[in-house]
């Protein structure tokens, strides 16, 4: 009898338990089917390719519910950014980065990696994670600073260049470090650090970079091009037309980008109201509902 009544009561202690377990559970926020429970205890005791991807899973319910929902997985990804394979070092900086401030014990070590790394995608991925974890900080704005003048990458530097955009006004004592950029061999950093220079107070030596910027070979050169000029000198004499000759550009995102500007611009672009009529008989929904925003943008921007 004891045999049965301690079967009977381990069954009833399960049962009790059982519901408690399951409810923690669907409290959890998931990815790909999983609590984030499971992939916290990936991070912990997983192979180098089970952590890369349970990386991968806090930072998609981190995108998805906000960095609170994640921030017991900061202390263990803070060693993944040590592991001898780049893969894991580079997942869980990209782990990091949609978790922003919360995740601000991993900033010195990524502003480490993003200069010193020897492997330029956890170069790119550290320095993508710094700018959301601490924008604007000046180690940070020194750190992008260095990268943008010295790294081998393109990618890299254009991260270091697109930091210094985000950070604004903050970035002033990059400046030398952005006037040099404008020179770079890679087009896109180009853009990037004329867009610092023109934000930081000198458009004039900004502007012929971004216009020369318009007729790049690649067509996503051309649209950051575009919204950066509307952005650095909207009374430019030189811009609308400029942005005017891109609603002809055979990339659809180039001719998005130059709507926007155009819209941006706004009282200076009254000339380009009518092209922007003609666009709203576009086939392209897209490009119809553009031109119907910068119209009214232009119009709005002339009546005051």
């Amino acid at each position: 009898m004891r045999g049965v009544a301690a079967a009977l009561a381990a069954a009833c202690l399960a049962a009790m338990l059982l519901p408690a377990s399951s409810a923690g559970a669907a409290d959890e926020p998931f990815w790909n089917s999983r609590p984030l429970g499971y992939w916290l205890n990936q991070l912990r005791v997983g192979d180098s390719a089970a952590r890369q991807l349970a990386a991968r899973g806090v930072g998609e319910i981190a995108t998805e519910h906000g960095s609170a929902s994640v921030a017991a997985a900061v202390p263990l990804l803070v060693p993944c950014l040590d592991a001898s394979d780049a893969p894991l070092r580079a997942a869980a900086a990209d782990a990091l980065a949609p978790i922003g401030a919360v995740a601000g014990s991993a900033g010195p070590r990524l502003l480490m990696l993003f200069e010193r790394d020897p492997d330029a995608i956890v170069r790119r991925a550290a320095g993508a994670a710094s700018a959301r974890i601490e924008p604007g900080s000046a180690r940070l704005i020194s750190t992008a600073a260095r990268v943008l003048l010295h790294d081998e990458e393109p990618r890299v530097r254009e991260v270091a260049a697109a930091t210094l955009v985000e950070a604004g006004k903050s970035s002033m004592a990059a400046m030398p470090a952005a006037r040099q950029g404008m020179h770079d061999r890679d087009p896109m950093v180009r853009v990037y650090a004329a867009a610092v220079v023109a934000r930081l107070g000198s458009p004039e030596s900004a502007v012929p970079v971004l216009l020369d910027l318009l007729h790049a070979s690649d067509g996503a050169v051309r649209a950051e091009a575009a919204g950066f000029l509307a952005d650095a000198a909207p009374a430019d004499a030189r811009s609308v037309p400029a942005l005017l000759a891109l609603l002809n550009d055979d990339d659809r995102t180039v001719r998005l980008a130059a709507i926007d500007a155009l819209g941006a611009v706004g009282r200076p672009a009254r000339v380009a109201i009518e092209p922007l009529w003609h666009l709203i008989r576009d086939p392209d929904e897209e490009i119809r509902e553009h031109a119907v925003k910068a119209i009214r943008l232009i119009k709005e921007e002339s009546t005051r």
